[in-house]
């Protein structure tokens, strides 16, 4: 890597010699994260007006990670959650798609990228083991009922390199703040219909465009309360009929939003919403991803002396 500040001989002398400090590795780990990130091959389809989610035009979202697990006694992959290609090892999604925490076998589970059809074999689709998985080590769900540090990162057991169907998404400056009204989209393979009961997963990965909605506005008691955090992000519309949202299967994917004709940054991970998904008042809540940027950081420094 080329940065004039630090001298690779000086990195692999520490390294042997045990005088490697965390702000070293911080920096390493920093000039690490992709450049390329938040720019698809194949541009996504954001022009026309979209009110109820639709089909996304295929590949356009190509940091888009489909996980899934192995059920014990099976030899089939069900996908479980949504997530987020970040990094050439990592991907980003919700801590509560992994219910049973620290005990949660990472060698059942597969990051499957290059997805359009789930349930079809595709050619442009690859699959990479998971290494490891690390909850926020504050996240009580269900033993607490709120959905609070609702995120985690998991490792790929190898490099996962870009194509024209694979792409890391950009992760968004600590202190940026999305303006109210300001519009985002939301992909996965969750429920299409919405209902109470039986959910279907989507064929074809969907994408929805939802403006964010002002955490003031979402904290009052009509909309979630105090279940909504300053590190959480609302998104969706007041009136529901025929409108979009976030849903079952979708658990743990992005909320994209540009500024301008910017890159593509991940500022949401899809994290609850109201049972049926489509309710008045009720909009999609997303992790505020902005908010654990120093969590991510700190997790990675961590796995790096796991080696």
């Amino acid at each position: 890597f080329a940065n004039p500040f630090i001298n690779p001989v000086y990195l692999v002398f520490a390294c042997l010699h045990g005088t490697l400090t965390d702000i070293d590795v911080s920096v390493v780990l920093s000039l690490d994260w992709p450049k390329d990130c938040g720019l698809a091959h194949f541009k996504p389809n954001t022009v026309e007006r979209i009110v109820s989610g639709n089909e996304a035009r295929p590949h356009s979202w190509p940091w888009q990670v489909s996980l899934q697990v192995r059920p014990r006694g099976s030899k089939h992959y069900v996908h479980v959650c949504g997530g987020t290609l970040i990094h050439k090892n990592w991907v980003l999604t919700a801590a509560h798609c992994f219910q049973k925490g620290k005990a949660e076998d990472a060698s059942s589970w597969r990051i499957v990228l290059g997805k359009h059809q789930l349930k079809r074999a595709e050619s442009a689709e690859r699959i990479f083991p998971v290494k490891r998985i690390y909850r926020h080590e504050h996240f009580r769900y269900p033993a607490h009922s709120e959905l609070d540090y609702d995120i985690a990162l998991v490792k790929a057991a190898t490099d996962i390199q870009t194509s024209n169907f694979i792409r890391y998404a950009c992760l968004p400056r600590k202190q940026i703040n999305l303006k109210p009204g300001h519009y985002c989209w939301v992909t996965g393979w969750g429920d299409t219909r919405g209902g109470k009961e039986n959910v279907s997963l989507a064929e074809a990965l969907n994408q929805a465009r939802l403006p964010i909605i002002d955490y003031k506005t979402c904290r009052q008691k009509k909309f979630w309360g105090d279940r909504v955090r300053d590190s959480m992000i609302c998104a969706g519309f007041r009136d529901t009929e025929g409108t979009p949202a976030a849903c079952q299967g979708d658990s743990g994917g992005p909320l994209l939003c540009q500024e301008g004709r910017d890159r593509w940054e991940v500022h949401g991970i899809v994290s609850f919403g109201p049972i049926g998904c489509t309710v008045e008042n009720k909009p999609s809540v997303f992790t505020r991803t902005a908010a654990y940027i120093p969590w991510i950081e700190a997790t990675r420094i961590r796995d790096f002396f796991l080696h």
